[in-house]
């Protein structure tokens, strides 16, 4: 073995340091690695909860946009409700608009058998027991009529000895 590398001692401390140099650098490529591979775990599982909350913001926006169709639908009852108030109170003032306005020249117009008829005003006493509903169904006359003729509303109540008017 003649062909054998001596190596003189400051040879020898020369590979021993690069020796110890690639088991450093061999170390930190290895705590790099490991670190990274925990780095990454680390950013799976936050791109798992970024998911979820991906998929819960979808879930509000889905609500949120059936709360607005909602609220569509309920402005647009709340405008309906406001129109048919100021018909009611529109309606509320019809007799009053009706009492004074008087066709021009009603006797003229109509057959004098009929007129007698429209001049006498026919009124019901209330006795007890009595509603509007079965006095309505006496006269044969729908209910708002009778309302309609006495100024009363729906929660207006009647009494016995109270008289109504049931036709003009």
């Amino acid at each position: 073995m003649a062909d054998e590398i001596r190596l003189s001692w400051f040879g020898k401390i020369g590979f021993t340091f690069l020796v110890i140099l690639l088991i450093l650098l061999l170390g930190a490529t290895m705590g790099i690695i490991i670190g990274s591979k925990t780095r990454i775990k680390q950013l799976e599982g936050r791109i798992v909860k970024l998911e979820a909350v991906e998929y819960r913001l979808t879930q509000i926006w889905e609500q949120v946009e059936s709360f607005d169709r909602f609220k569509d639908r309920l402005d647009k009852l709340e405008v309906s409700l406001s129109k048919t108030e100021n018909l009611v109170k529109n309606l509320d003032r019809l007799p009053k608009k009706i009492a004074d306005k008087t066709p021009p020249d009603i006797e003229n117009s109509l057959p004098a058998k009929i007129l007698p008829k429209i001049e006498q005003k026919r009124y019901h006493t209330v006795t007890s027991g009595e509603t509007l509903f079965s006095i309505s169904h006496r006269y044969g006359l729908p209910i708002e009529k009778i309302r309609l003729l006495n100024k009363l509303t729906e929660v207006s109540v009647i009494h016995p000895g109270q008289r109504l008017l049931v036709s003009l």
